[in-house]
């Protein structure tokens, strides 16, 4: 039996387990800043190291990993930024017929030409009948 085999299928590469090269330099970089950020500001301050950080390993991952309707996050969120920004003005523009009102009553009268029987010819079947009666009653291979 054959299959279908679906075509343009488009896979990223996993360089680092499950992670494609985008989401693996997207949470690397997170997780750099976040470790260069203890040392400047968590020493010091830990709460607002940990709230910046959590903001930051949050969207970091949100961005890596939430797909809706097989998009990424950062393709959606452009799309819906473009949808806000641009114009929506949908004007109908009615276009104008004059309008006529008599009070007279036009009567058209309808002539029917004969038909000439003449000249009218019965086409034979073509091939696509004949191919259509052998597919109907012929018998299969067995």
């Amino acid at each position: 039996m054959q299959y279908r085999v679906p075509q343009f299928i488009e896979h990223e590469a996993k360089i680092l387990g499950p992670l494609n090269i985008r989401q693996s330099l997207l949470v690397g970089g997170v997780i750099a800043a976040c470790f260069f950020m203890y040392f400047s500001i968590g020493q010091t301050n830990f709460f607002l190291f940990l709230l910046i950080a959590a903001s930051l390993v949050g969207t970091a991952l949100a961005i890596s990993f939430t797909k809706i309707e097989g998009q990424g996050l950062p393709t959606v969120m452009k799309n819906w930024a473009n949808f806000n920004v641009n114009p929506k003005i949908f004007l109908w523009k009615r276009k104008q017929s004059p309008v006529f009102l008599s009070t007279e009553r036009i009567k058209r009268e309808i002539t029917v030409a004969p038909i000439d029987k003449s000249s009218l010819k019965v086409k034979q079947e073509g091939k696509i009948g004949e191919m259509i009666k052998k597919i109907d009653f012929e018998k299969p291979y067995e």
